[in-house]
């Protein structure tokens, strides 16, 4: 039991020091710029679709994900 407990200790310490000598330089935002490329009318067609869905479908997984399909068939959101 004793060494369990020293064994926990010498981890949480260990875990703790790694924490403040990991790197010292954040993490660079991931780059959203092709985002402007994307077809304006695929981006209209999810907006226009998600405006038009009942409250309590908005934070739906399945329903956001058949919004994009149907979108992405009708307009492919960065071309053929």
């Amino acid at each position: 039991m004793k060494l369990s407990r020293i064994a926990f200790i010498a981890f949480s310490v260990a875990a703790g020091l790694g924490a403040f000598a990991g790197p010292a330089r954040q993490a660079a935002a991931m780059d959203l710029s092709f985002l402007s490329k994307m077809n304006p009318k695929y981006r209209q067609c999810v907006n226009n679709l998600h405006a038009q869905l009942q409250p309590q479908y908005r934070n739906d997984g399945k329903v956001n994900d058949a919004i994009v399909t149907a979108c992405n068939s009708r307009f492919p959101a960065f071309g053929r």
